[in-house]
């Protein structure tokens, strides 16, 4: 279970650094701008968070495969082991971890949009309401 929240968390965290980081020395930013430079579809592939985790969790099962096959870290080569049913366990490595990334995106974006809210609610609507008071006075 550990290792499937360490997988979870890693995936989230390569996936929102290619993103939105700026990286070492602008390396994010710049490929980002390059891929962009080389197609609009290939662009879109590093600014999209569900996009991007689909690919990543196929990289990171083909590298549980090949690489390091003596410990099972991704979701499906943990369940069916690893070296058994690879196309199955690449296809389902790259649904959940574009599923689970693609949720924990919204769940963030949500948790922002609540503060903007609750930061909106504070200054515009409870303040003035208490100033109009004062003035009718």
């Amino acid at each position: 279970m550990l290792t499937l929240f360490a997988y979870i968390i890693f995936a989230y965290g390569i996936v929102n650094m290619i993103i939105f980081a700026r990286g070492p020395f602008g390396i994010f930013e710049w490929w980002r701008n390059v891929s962009h430079r080389i197609s609009d579809g290939f662009g879109e592939l590093f600014t999209c968070p569900m996009c991007l985790s689909t690919w990543i969790g196929l990289m990171f099962s083909a590298i549980n495969i090949w690489l390091v096959p003596t410990v099972a870290f991704t979701p499906f080569n943990m369940v069916f082991g690893v070296g058994e049913y690879i196309p199955l366990v690449l296809i389902m490595d790259m649904g959940f971890t574009s599923g689970i990334v693609w949720l924990i995106h919204q769940f963030e974006e949500m948790m922002e949009r609540v503060g903007a809210i609750e930061e909106y609610v504070d200054e515009e609507t409870i303040t003035p309401d208490i100033e109009d008071d004062n003035e009718e006075y």
